[in-house]
C-alpha cells in the first residue's frame, strides 16, 4: 500500500513538473524573408499569457527607428496584435545610442500551442519592419532557392579574363525572375545603367508581366555596369547594347544567406544567362574582395594631412602597387583580379584629383573638428606634376571602363588637366578612350540639354578616333527631341518663367505669388534616386493636397538635362521652375539646403512653416500641411 501511494505521489510530481515548466525560450532564432537589416529577433520568449520577442536594433548613431502601434505576429493564418513595450515607447521616435546598437521587447498575445512559425509584420507600409517565416522548432528545414538548376550550378572558369567592351548603340532587354517572394514586401525593381559616353545617371523602371517577374527595356552605348534594385537590395550586372540577359533572384535566400545571427553563407540567390552571365556570376561569389583590396582607410593614418602633395600622391600610388601584387597571388578568376584592379584605380584617381578637401576631412576627423568650425590647416593642391604620376596606373587600358564608377571618375578627369599637353602626358598617349570622350562628351551633352551645337564642339566631335562617337550624339538628339515633344502633348504641368529677381529673392518671389494658398514646395533632379522615390510616395496624397487647395511647386536646375527634365514633368505634374547653376547655389546658401530632396510648406501669408532634407512620409506631410491649408 505504502509502495503504492509513493508512486503515485511521484507521478504527481512529475505531472505538475511537466506542466510548470516556465517560458519556452527560442534563442537567435532562424528567420526567412526580411526586408530590413535594422531589427533583429535576439530571443522569443513563449508563456501561457504572451509572446515576447528580445529585440537587437543596429542603426545609425543618432538617429532615430520607430515601431509602429499597429505591429502584429501572424501565425497560423491569424493575426496577435501587440499589447505592449518594454524600452522603446511605441509610435515614438526612438533614438539610437552612439554604440548604433539598442535593445528593447515587444509583448503579443500567447501563440497557439504548436506554432512551428510566425511573422513579425510592423504594420502594412511598403517600408515597415518585417520579417517572415521566423522558426519556433529549433530545426528549420534547409532552404532550396527557386533558381532553375543549371543556372544555380553553373562553373566559372578561373582563367576567364574581361572581354574588350563593346562601343555601339543597341536596346538591351533584362527580364528578372523573383522567387521566395512573399506578400507584403516591397520589391519596386529598377533598373541604374552607369552610362559611360553620355555621362547621365538613368532610372528604368521594371515592367510587371506577374506578380514577380519584370522586364526592362533601355538603351545602352557601351558595355555597361548597372545596378538592379530588388526590394532593398543592390546587385551590380553587367549588360552588352543590345542583349536579352535573364536574372534570377531568390529574395529568402538572400536574407537566409546574410543573416546576422544564422547566416547561410554557401547558399546561392542568384544567377543569370546572357553575354555577360559568367562575369556577373563571378561579381556575385566574390564576397567582400573588392572592397578588402579596393578601399583604402586614409583616416586611420594620422601621418596623412601632414604629407606634401607629392607624398601623398606616392603614397596612393605605392598602395596601388603593393595591393596589385597581392591580388596576383590569389586564387582567384582573372576578371576579378582585373575588376579589383580597375576599381583600386578608379579610388585612387578620386583621392589625387580630390586631394585638397579628402586631406582636409581627414585632418579635421582626425582631431575631431565640426565642419562649420575654423582650423589651421591648409591642404595640399593637386598640380600637373602629381597628375603626370598617374600614368603609372595605365589610364588608357579601356577595360578600365568596367569600374562601376568610371562613369564619375572619367568626365572629371578629363576636365582638371591644366592643358591638353598635361592630359596626354598623364594618358601617355594622345589617342584612346580617355581622349576620345574629352572630344565627345561636351558635344553629346549638348545633345541631351537640346542646347546648340557650337562649331568647335562638331570640330572636336568629329576629331574623335570613330564615328560611333557622332552616331551617339545624333541618336541622343533625336532621341531628345522626341522626349521633349512627347511631353509638351501630354501636359498636365505648367513650365514657368523664373521671376527676374535677384538670385537671392527668387524663391520669395516664387511663393509671393501664391499668397492666399497654402504651398508645398520640393527641390529636386532628375538623376536624383530618392526625389523620384519620394514623388511615387506621395503620388496617392496628392488628390488631397489639390482638394485642400495646396499650390505644389517643383524646383530643378541646370543639373537635370533641360529635356530629360521636361519629359519627367507630364508624370509629375504642378508648377515647375528651372533655375541655372548659380541661381540654385544662391538658394541654396541662403536657406541652408544640405542636399536633395528638400522640402519646405509656407503658409497662406507666404511664411515659411516647415523644411526637412529627406521625404519624412505622407503622414507628416498631411501633419505639417494641415497646419495652413
Amino acid at each position: 500500500m505504502k509502495k503504492t501511494f509513493l508512486l503515485y505521489f511521484l507521478l504527481g510530481l512529475g505531472f505538475i513538473a511537466c506542466n510548470n515548466q516556465g517560458p519556452r525560450v527560442i534563442e537567435r532564432p532562424v528567420h526567412g524573408l526580411k526586408n530590413t537589416e535594422t531589427l533583429e529577433i535576439a530571443q522569443v520568449e513563449l508563456t501561457d499569457s504572451a509572446t515576447i520577442l528580445h529585440v537587437d536594433a543596429y542603426f545609425t548613431p543618432g538617429w532615430w527607428i520607430r515601431v509602429d502601434s499597429g505591429t502584429y505576429l501572424q501565425a497560423n493564418g491569424e493575426k496577435y496584435l501587440i499589447t505592449g513595450s518594454k524600452d522603446i515607447v511605441l509610435h515614438q521616435e526612438h533614438w539610437m545610442p552612439q554604440t548604433g546598437e539598442d535593445h528593447f521587447e515587444l509583448y503579443f498575445p500567447p501563440l497557439p500551442k504548436g506554432t512551428k512559425s510566425f511573422d513579425f509584420i510592423e504594420t502594412d507600409c511598403d517600408n515597415c519592419f518585417k520579417i517572415w517565416d521566423i522558426d519556433l522548432t529549433g530545426k528549420p528545414k534547409a532552404y532550396k532557392p527557386g533558381i532553375p538548376k543549371e543556372i544555380i550550378n553553373a562553373k566559372v572558369d578561373k582563367t576567364y579574363e574581361l572581354p574588350s567592351p563593346e562601343f555601339k548603340i543597341g536596346k538591351t532587354k533584362v527580364n528578372l525572375y523573383v522567387t521566395g517572394w512573399r506578400e507584403g514586401f516591397a520589391l519596386h525593381p529598377a533598373l541604374y545603367p552607369d552610362h559611360v559616353v553620355i555621362a547621365t545617371q538613368e532610372e528604368v523602371e521594371g515592367k510587371s508581366v506577374g506578380t514577380t517577374d519584370f522586364t526592362f527595356e533601355l538603351d545602352l552605348y557601351t558595355t555597361t555596369c548597372c545596378r538592379l534594385r530588388i526590394g532593398t537590395d543592390l546587385l551590380t550586372i553587367y549588360l552588352s547594347p543590345g542583349e536579352e540577359a535573364n536574372v534570377y533572384y531568390d529574395l529568402s535566400a538572400n536574407s537566409r544567406k546574410n543573416s546576422r545571427y544564422n547566416p547561410e553563407p554557401t547558399l546561392a540567390y542568384a544567377g543569370f544567362k546572357g553575354k555577360y552571365a559568367e562575369l556577373n556570376t563571378i561579381l556575385l561569389q566574390s564576397g567582400d574582395k573588392i572592397n578588402e583590396y579596393a578601399r583604402i582607410d586614409l583616416y586611420s593614418d594620422h601621418a596623412i594631412p601632414g604629407m606634401t602633395a607629392e607624398q601623398f600622391t606616392s603614397y596612393l600610388l605605392n598602395q596601388y602597387n603593393e595591393r596589385v601584387n597581392r591580388l596576383q597571388q590569389e586564387d582567384i578568376p582573372e576578371a576579378l583580379k582585373e575588376l579589383i584592379t580597375h576599381t583600386l584605380k578608379t579610388n585612387i584617381v578620386n583621392y589625387v584629383t580630390n586631394m585638397s578637401r579628402l586631406l582636409e576631412n581627414i585632418y579635421r576627423s582626425n582631431n575631431k573638428i565640426n565642419y562649420d568650425q575654423p582650423i589651421d590647416y591648409k591642404a595640399p593642391v593637386v598640380s600637373d606634376a602629381e597628375l603626370i604620376k598617374l600614368k603609372e596606373l595605365d589610364l588608357n587600358d579601356p577595360t578600365w571602363l568596367y569600374a562601376s564608377s568610371f562613369s564619375s571618375v572619367a568626365p572629371y578627369l578629363s576636365q582638371i588637366a591644366s592643358s591638353d599637353a598635361v592630359f596626354y602626358e598623364m594618358l601617355g598617349a594622345e589617342q584612346g578612350l580617355l581622349v576620345d570622350l574629352k572630344l565627345a562628351m561636351p558635344a553629346i551633352a549638348s545633345a541631351a540639354s537640346m542646347a546648340e551645337l557650337t562649331p568647335e564642339m562638331k570640330k572636336r566631335l568629329q576629331s574623335t578616333s570613330a564615328p560611333y562617337y557622332e552616331e551617339v550624339y545624333n541618336f541622343i538628339a533625336e532621341k531628345t527631341k522626341r522626349q521633349y515633344e512627347a511631353a509638351l502633348k501630354e501636359g498636365g504641368f505648367e513650365m514657368l518663367k523664373t521671376p527676374e529677381v535677384a538670385a537671392e529673392k527668387i524663391l520669395d518671389a516664387i511663393v509671393a505669388q501664391y499668397k492666399g494658398k497654402a504651398i508645398f514646395v520640393d527641390f529636386w533632379a532628375t538623376w536624383c534616386g530618392p526625389c523620384l522615390n519620394a514623388m511615387k510616395t506621395i503620388k496617392p496624397f496628392k488628390p488631397e493636397m489639390a482638394e485642400k487647395g495646396v499650390v505644389s511647386i517643383y524646383i530643378s536646375n541646370a543639373s537635370s538635362p533641360h529635356a530629360k527634365w521636361v519629359s519627367m514633368l507630364p508624370e509629375i505634374g504642378g508648377l515647375h521652375y528651372y533655375l541655372t547653376a548659380e541661381q540654385w547655389k544662391v538658394i541654396g546658401d541662403k536657406y541652408d539646403i544640405q542636399g536633395i530632396p528638400t522640402y519646405m510648406i509656407f503658409d497662406k501669408s507666404g511664411k515659411k512653416t516647415f523644411e526637412t532634407a529627406g521625404y519624412p512620409g505622407n503622414d507628416k506631410i498631411r501633419e505639417e500641411l494641415s497646419k495652413v491649408w
